[in-house]
Parts: structure tokens; C-alpha cells; sequence
């Protein structure tokens, strides 16, 4: 193919340059060689620093509102030419408010006013020969590097207060976006808080009214606040920086935070960058979901799934909150992609286990999304756009308190995506192997595969409105739709044998979701948040087999269809009593109506569910810090499921302390129950589907896990060493499978439920390069989950996702516009069940019947997976204020070809075994722009 020969042509050069682990220092020009040549006439100071970096390069930091105010006259001293320091030289001394240095890493900060003692120094307002300090020299005026953007000007006089509690909340300065879950730290110590889901944070014991505040969070330059007497202390508005790349108005320093962040804090806390996830490899789009499999403890070889396997779980056992509401089916493109746009969302963090009793109704983990509420300060307008789909976003500020958030997005197919696909969708023929011993017929056992295909669109909407600076109401919507076609024909000739046929294989699957939600600061100490919401999920397939042999025509069929919905009412509540005590607690109400039909063949009726139940719930739990080095969670969560008329406790904890700056001990544990179950339904002619029922406590039991976790983590400035081991006590699992159907009439085939228990264990690592042009991470996970149901025999048997070794690198690397980036993944195979032969069963009429005769429960497993991705990114202007991208990515460089899964079916005397393969060598071009 044309196309893959331009691939492997342009690509060396990439992969070459990822994988050598970025060991060279490409050469840029040296910030000394550059000479300013304009000449300016009481030019917009904002205007001379855009000429400076898009016409030089240059690396600027400064706040565009503030020097906004500003001109530059340069009266000569920049007409023929001069260096860089004498032009900020010349600027400063233009405007005397204004300092600057230039750090090591040649980034110029202009700041407001004298630099801060000790984190820089004003440059004398005298001209002459400029002399630059070296880095290795220990000269007194030496500035240190930047880790941080000055938010306001320090208070120089006396503290008024001390001991004092403020309050306040922290947003985005370009588009007025609350941030949550964003760090705020009184600089020198450990005492610190989070901010809310909507941007607020209450921080006690704070020493006097002129301390200074760190903030952080991911995605974003790190902020210094100073406070001061004069300001309002129980409101303070902290606007922070995004990092943002080299060619907006502030430039990314070297300490330009990596896509991920493990909270050491925390227990399996993690969060990620929306943002900046587009920096990774993709396959035609970015993808959060993806970029989460990246993790250690979530399995990255599931390919075909968007889903999340965390800590020995599977998808089902996540709860998936969309701001608010439950989302149950996160697949699009036959799992290629998830469900989410990342252009439509704000924050999105990771409870891999031991999570806290707010949280309910799951057994393995909690993801938690936010979408954007839309800029508040000017209207936008961005999507991407790639050779596998397309999506469009706006963010309206319809007044100063309401805004709107529209995306869409939608799957199509290209001239190269054709192509791609046409390549790997031809089925193929071969024998693999003789007769295994003891089967009758004596026939061969012949191999094919095939390749499916799809699309799907989503769209996301989100209407805020803030009557007060105590107030948020908002209203978010979701919805999205996948159509998957795994139809296929069949034309086999041998030995005098003609086989004609097809199998037509479609699945229409979808979500949609709506919630509105009312918060409010009602103090310093007290806030809320009520929710309504509603989630509907449904899945229907229509799969029907004909064969034609030697002129005798055979069919097959079956139709199953699953709905559920969800109407749920929340309402929680947090009060801070002090420094050491910090109580959540609240109440939660979800009806759930789930429907299930299985039908064979037209008549024969397999399922036929209309479920419905209430669950109430209610939570406590009280966030205790002691001595500034121990934080202590304990919890309980009380549910009522009103389908077994039982009451449930849950009680969990977790732990953190702090042995050093730099070393900290970690663990919890918990005890957690799941009442809406997706069921694995066992198929081994046409591969495992799944569906999603109520428990009933008797066919169907609810679902329970205990968590026992612990971890030890290192922290330097640059550097995170973690490592956290798991072990989960699973019961209450759920198979359904017709492998062991009497052959008779009037069967219950509510009997082929089946019930088990099972053990997930296993400990995660985890290097990362948190700073810097390279930022990365190494992971491995060693891991076991064991399943035991009895239908099976007495011995446990591997978990149909067990992967016992996992192995992950993740490098991206940044040179002035330009974002490289490398991914590889290693997982030792899944296990599968395996037909060993076939047999005959004479009927009650008298007839025959044929039927395969199975080997031990995932006996057998499929090849060991693994994948490299690379890719690609070029960053540009457009116009006065608008930014674009072009990335190449290249998905499974080396064109691995990894099993999906295997379809086994019986034609005559052999046994047809079918690969079906997942994405071989993939090329993936994209395009993204924004206004702003």
C-alpha cells in the first residue's frame, strides 16, 4: 500500500528519536546571538512582546492584563540593533512599575514592581554594557529559577492577624473557568487544602494576614499569592496561568508539569490534564479514557475497550460520574475511542481503590468528570478534525453570569481510513491444525479472521448560571450513539465441499444523561451541592447466521436487546469545623429500571427481565489531620435497596502520613457493594457479550468487595518513586452462560445464572518525570484475579481480563513549537476458553444434535499483546489571538496483529476457528485550532 510506504518513510526518524529516551540536546540559537531590531514609537507594551516572541522566539512570561497599561518608546535605543537585555532593559526603564530577569533557561519574566527578595532581583535603571550571570557562578543578585507566576504584589508592612482563616476560590485567568481539586498550601509548611468541585477552599490556622499561598494544579503554572491585610481575606480570587505552549502570550517556563499527577497524598488518587492530553499518540482522536489506561494498576492491552480494568476490576464495577450523573457504557468505535469529548471537559480525576464513602453503588473504582462551563470572558470557537472523525466546540458567555458550552463530535470515514480498513478486512483461510485425538469426523480445523466496522457520534451541552458569588446552577447534557457492524460472508470450497453464507452482526449501542445541579457557599465553613439527574443506557443486537452446504440451507439467530434507566437525587454536604476536623456527609436516592430480552431463533425466548429498584443511601465521614503529618478518613455509607428489603453497611477508611518532606506511607481499606450488575453472558461460537441486570439477591446476588490497600511513595522536585499493593476479597460475581443447556424442552433458563466469588491482588510501580522539556513515566504491575464458580469445577480459574505482567513507558518531549512523544505497552495474554472437539446427542425425537465439547474454564490464552504508538505535534498561531496544532500520530508502529477475540464455529466435520484481530499499522493526522 501506497500509504504505508510514506509512513515508514517519514517515521524513523520519530520512533528513532522517542525511543533513545531523548539522551541528546537538539541546539536552539542562543538567547545572546539574537538582536532586536525594531524600532517602536509609544507601541502597546502587549504588542512589542508578541513582536518579540513570534519574530525572535522568545520565551516571555508576564501577565497580558497587567502590562496591558503599558507603552514602549524605545527613543533610539533599540534602532540599530541590540541584544536582548537591553531591550527589557530599556522597557523597565521606559516603565519603572516593570523588573525582569532571565533565567537559566533563557525565559524572560517581566514582572510587576521589585522582584520578590530572594526569588530575583530589579534590574538598576542605568544603560550601559549588560553583563549575563552564568550558571555556575554564586553572584548575590543571582536569581533562582522560576517555578512560579506572581499573582500580586507583595505586602512589605506588618501582619495585622494571626492564626486567621481564609477562604476563597481559584479560576482560570483567560476564561474565568473555576478549577477543581486544585492545590492551595501555605508556603513553608504542610498546612494545605483542596479546592471544591466548583473552585472554593477554606484554609484554617493560617500563621498571619501576610503568609504566602502556593497553588498548583495540573495543566497550569504553578501561582504565589501574597496576602495582605488590605485585601478581603474570607474572598479571595487567585487567577492561575494555563501552561500553555511557547507561542501564547505567557510562555511555559522549564518546570512545565507532566500530563499526569499521582496525588502521594492520597491513596490511588490520580488526575490528568484534559489539555494536555493531546500530546499523547492517538488514533485519530484524543482521548481521556485512553490516556488513563496509561496508568499503572489500569490494564492498557484491552485495545478493544475504552473501559477501565483498575486494580483487578472490571468496567462495570467504575462508577462513572459526568458531572454528577452516571454514565454505564463508556465505548464508541468499537472501543477505539470512550465516550467523552475532551474538548467538553474541565477536570477528570481517578479513585483507583479504597475511595471514600461519598462514594456508592460501585466495587472497584470511581471516575469523576467535570465539563467546562464555558468561558466566561470572551466568545470561542475550536475542534479537531482527523483522518477517523471530527468534533466542534463553543463556549458563549451569554452574560457576565451565564455562559454555554456546546460540542459535538462524530466518526466518518476517509479516503485513508478506507483504505486502512479494506487492508485488514479481507477474511482468510488456512488449517491450523489436525484433529485433536478423541474428536470424531476427522476433519481439519480451519482458521479466518475478520475485521468490523462502525461509527458513532456524541454531543455535550452545558448552560451555567452564577446569580452570586455564593451560587452555581448549572445544566449538563450528553448524548451519544454507536453503530457497529460485524456482518461478514462466507464462501469455502475443499475436497469437493462448497460452503456459501453470511452472518449479519449488528449492534446499535448508546447513552444519554442530563443532570442539574445547585451549589452554594453559604460560609467560610459550610458549603452544598443538589443534584437531580438523569442516565438511560441501551444496547440492542441483531445476529443472524446463514449456511448453505452442498445445496442444504441452515440458520441462526438471536436478538437481544437492554435498557436501563437511572433517576437519581443527591445531596451533599461539607462543614469544616477547624484545621483538624472536616465533616462530609449527605443522602442519595436512585430508582433504576433495567430491561432484558434474549431471543433465539424467533421463538426461543432465553430472557425476558423487566427489573426495578430503589436505592437510598446515606454517608458520614470526617477528614482528620493531626500534627500537620497524619490525615485520617474514616467513614461509613448505609444503603437500603429495597429489591431484597436489606440494609448494607459500608465502613471504610484511609490513611497518610508524612515521615519526611519527601516520604510518605499510605493505605486503606474498605468494604463496598454493587447493586446493577453487567453480567458476562458466556458464547464461545460467537465470542462473550455482556448485559446489565438488577440483583435480586437470589439468582442474581449483589455484588460486594473488601479493599485492603497499601503504599509507600518518594517525591523530589522533579521525581515520583510510588509503589502500592493491592488485595481485593471479591463475592457475589455473576456469569450467565447456556454451555451446560439440557437438551430438552421447557428449560428455566433462569437456572444458568451462576454465582461466584473470586481474589484480585497485586502491586503497581511507578516512575515519573514530573518537570522539564522531557516529563514521562516507567509503570509495571504484577497482578492476579482468580474467579471460583462451582459450575466450573473446584478449582479457581483466571479471570477473563487477568493479565498477570504489565509493562508501560510513556515519553513525551518538547522543543520550541514542536511535542514528541512515545508509548509502549507489554501485557502478557488473557485467558480464553477453547473448544476442544465436538459430539452428538440423539434428541427426544429422535433426531441429532451437534455440540462442541469444551476444555477447561480459560484454559487457554491468547498471544501476549503488545503495542508502540508514536506522534508528532507542530504548534502555530492564529491570528491576533487564536492557536492551532497539526499532530501525526502512528498507532501499533510495528503492525502487531493482536487478538481480540476467537469465534469457533462447527460446519460438517470441522471446526472453523475465527481470529478476530484488532488494528493493525494505523497512520493518524489531526488538525486542531481554537480562537483562544
Amino acid at each position: 500500500m501506497n500509504l504505508r510506504k510514506i509512513v515508514f518513510k517519514i517515521t524513523p526518524a520519530i520512533v528513532l528519536f522517542v525511543l533513545t529516551g531523548i539522551t541528546g540536546t537538539l541546539k536552539a540559537q542562543s538567547i545572546k546571538d539574537i538582536v532586536i531590531k525594531e524600532h517602536y514609537w509609544g507601541t502597546p507594551l502587549n504588542k512589542v512582546l508578541k513582536d518579540f516572541q513570534e519574530k525572535y522566539g522568545l520565551k516571555i512570561e508576564y501577565d497580558p492584563e497587567y502590562t496591558s497599561q503599558f507603552t514602549f518608546d524605545d527613543k533610539g535605543r533599540t534602532s540599530f540593533g541590540t541584544s536582548v537585555e537591553k531591550a527589557f532593559y530599556a522597557i523597565c526603564q521606559d516603565n519603572p512599575e516593570l523588573s525582569f530577569y532571565i533565567d537559566d533557561n533563557e525565559v524572560i519574566h517581566l514582572t510587576k514592581g521589585s522582584v520578590p527578595t530572594g526569588m530575583g532581583y530589579s534590574p538598576p535603571k542605568i544603560t550601559g554594557t549588560i553583563q549575563r550571570k552564568k550558571s555556575d557562578t554564586k553572584k548575590k543578585n543571582q536569581p533562582p529559577k522560576p517555578e512560579s507566576a506572581f499573582i500580586n504584589k507583595k505586602f512589605t508592612g506588618q501582619p495585622q492577624k494571626k492564626n486567621l482563616t481564609i477562604s476563597g476560590i481559584v479560576k482560570d485567568t483567560e476564561t474565568g473557568e473555576t478549577l477543581s481539586y486544585a492545590s492551595v498550601v501555605i508556603k513553608g509548611t504542610s498546612n494545605g487544602t483542596t479546592t471544591n468541585i466548583d473552585g472554593y477552599f477554606t484554609l484554617f490556622n493560617v500563621p498571619s494576614d501576610t503568609s504566602t499561598l502556593e497553588i498548583s494544579y495540573i495543566g497550569y503554572h504553578k501561582g504565589i499569592y501574597f496576602l495582605s491585610p488590605e485585601s478581603n481575606l474570607s474572598n479571595i480570587k487567585i487567577n492561575l496561568q494555563p501552561n500553555s505552549s511557547t507561542l501564547e502570550e505567557v510562555t511555559v517556563t522549564v518546570r512545565k508539569e507532566s500530563l499526569m499527577k499521582q496525588n502521594s497524598n492520597e491513596v490511588g488518587v490520580v488526575k490528568m490534564s484534559p489539555q494536555k492530553i493531546a500530546e499523547l499518540p492517538v488514533i485519530g482522536e484524543k482521548d481521556i479514557f485512553r490516556s488513563f489506561q496509561l496508568l499503572p494498576g489500569v490494564a492498557g492491552s484491552n485495545e478493544s475497550s475504552s473501559g477501565l480494568f483498575v486494580l483487578g476490576g472490571t468496567p462495570d464495577q467504575n462508577l462513572i460520574l459526568y458531572d454528577g450523573f452516571t454514565v454505564y457504557h463508556v465505548d464508541h468505535l468499537f472501543g477505539m475511542f470512550s465516550a467523552f469529548n475532551s474538548n467538553a471537559i474541565k477536570d477528570v480525576q481517578l479513585h483507583k481503590g479504597g475511595f471514600e464513602s461519598r462514594f456508592g453503588g460501585r466495587i472497584s473504582s470511581v471516575m469523576e468528570i467535570v465539563g467546562k462551563d464555558g468561558n466566561e470572558k470572551n466568545f470561542n470557537l475550536g475542534g479537531d478534525i482527523g483522518f477517523l472523525s471530527a468534533n466542534i466546540y463553543t463556549e458563549i458567555p451569554v452574560t457576565e453570569k451565564l455562559t454555554v458550552l456546546l460540542a459535538a463530535r462524530r466518526s466518518w470515514k476517509s479516503f485513508i481510513y478506507n483504505d486502512i480498513f479494506d487492508s485488514f478486512n479481507d477474511a482468510t483461510e488456512q488449517p491450523v491444525a489436525q484433529t485433536p485425538s478423541g474428536r470424531p469426523g476427522g476433519g481439519m480445523r480451519m482458521k479466518e479472521a475478520t475485521t468490523p466496522s462502525s461509527y458513532f457520534y456524541d454531543l455535550n451541552a452545558k448552560i451555567t448560571y452564577k446569580p452570586s458569588d455564593k451560587d452555581n446552577i448549572s445544566y449538563s447534557f450528553f448524548n451519544g450513539l454507536d453503530d457497529l457492524d460485524n456482518s461478514r460472508d462466507i464462501n469455502r470450497a475443499r475436497n469437493g465441499m462448497t460452503i456459501s453464507g453470511g452472518t449479519t452482526d449488528i449492534t446499535k449501542w448508546g447513552n444519554w444523561g442530563m443532570s442539574t445541579t445547585w451549589s452554594r457557599k453559604w460560609s467560610d465553613k459550610y458549603y452544598s451541592n443538589a443534584l437531580i439527574s438523569v442516565s438511560n443506557y441501551f444496547s440492542n443486537r441483531d445476529l443472524s447466521m446463514s449456511r448453505i452446504m452442498n445445496g442444504v440451507s441452515t440458520t441462526k439467530s438471536a436478538i437481544e436487546d437492554n435498557n436501563l434507566r437511572d433517576y437519581t437525587f443527591k445531596y451533599d454536604n461539607e462543614l469544616k469545623i477547624n484545621r483538624i476536623n472536616n465533616l462530609e456527609f449527605g443522602l442519595q436516592a436512585t430508582h433504576l429500571t433495567i430491561d432484558y430480552n434474549y431471543t433465539m431463533n424467533d421463538t426461543t425466548i432465553i430472557q425476558d427481565r423487566n427489573d426495578n429498584g430503589l436505592i437510598m443511601a446515606g454517608y458520614f465521614q470526617d477528614r482528620i489531620n493531626l500534627f500537620s503529618k497524619l490525615t485520617i478518613i474514616p467513614g461509613i455509607r448505609v444503603s437500603y435497596y429495597d429489591v431484597t428489603d436489606e440494609m448494607y453497611y459500608e465502613p471504610r477508611a484511609s490513611i497518610h502520613y508524612k515521615l519526611s518532606n519527601m516520604i510518605s506511607i499510605k493505605g486503606a481499606w474498605g468494604h463496598y457493594y454493587q447493586f446493577a450488575n453487567r453480567i458476562i453472558r458466556e458464547d464461545i461460537s460467537t465470542g462473550s457479550k455482556d448485559f446489565w441486570i438488577l440483583s435480586d439477591g437470589d439468582d442474581v446476588p449483589v455484588s460486594y468487595a473488601e479493599h485492603f490497600i497499601a503504599g509507600v511513595s518518594y517525591e523530589t522536585k522533579n521525581y515520583l518513586f510510588d509503589v502500592e499493593a493491592y488485595y481485593k476479597n471479591l463475592d457475589g460475581l455473576s456469569e450467565y452462560s447456556l454451555q451446560y443447556t439440557p437438551s430438552f424442552n421447557n428449560v428455566d433458563y433462569n437456572e444458568f445464572f451462576y454465582k461466584g466469588t473470586g481474589t484480585a491482588k497485586g502491586i503497581e510501580f511507578l516512575i515519573q518525570k514530573k518537570y522539564g522539556k522531557y516529563t514521562g513515566w516507567i509503570s509495571y504491575t504484577l497482578g492476579e484475579v482468580m474467579y471460583n464458580f462451582p459450575i466450573y469445577g473446584d478449582k479457581s480459574f483466571p479471570a477473563n481480563h487477568d493479565v498477570t505482567n504489565e509493562f508501560k513507558t510513556v515519553n513525551t518531549f518538547r522543543y520550541r513549537n514542536w511535542v514528541f512523544a512515545g508509548t509502549w505497552i507489554y501485557g502478557t495474554g488473557k485467558p480464553y476458553t477453547e473448544p476442544t472437539g465436538q459430539y452428538e446427542v440423539t434428541l427426544i425425537d429422535g433426531s441429532t444434535s451437534t455440540f462442541m465439547d469444551i476444555g477447561p474454564k480459560n484454559g487457554s490464552r491468547y498471544p501476549d499483546y503488545h503495542r508502540l504508538d508514536v506522534s508528532a505535534t507542530f504548534e502555530f498561531k492564529l491570528g491576533r489571538t487564536g492557536f492551532g496544532s497539526i499532530g501525526l500520530s502512528i498507532f501499533n508502529l510495528y503492525n502487531r496483529q493482536n487478538v481480540w477475540y476467537k469465534e469457533f464455529e462447527l460446519s460438517g466435520d470441522d471446526l472453523y476457528e475465527t481470529d478476530v484481530t484488532l488494528l493493525g499499522i494505523t497512520p493518524s493526522l489531526t488538525l486542531s485550532f481554537r480562537l483562544r
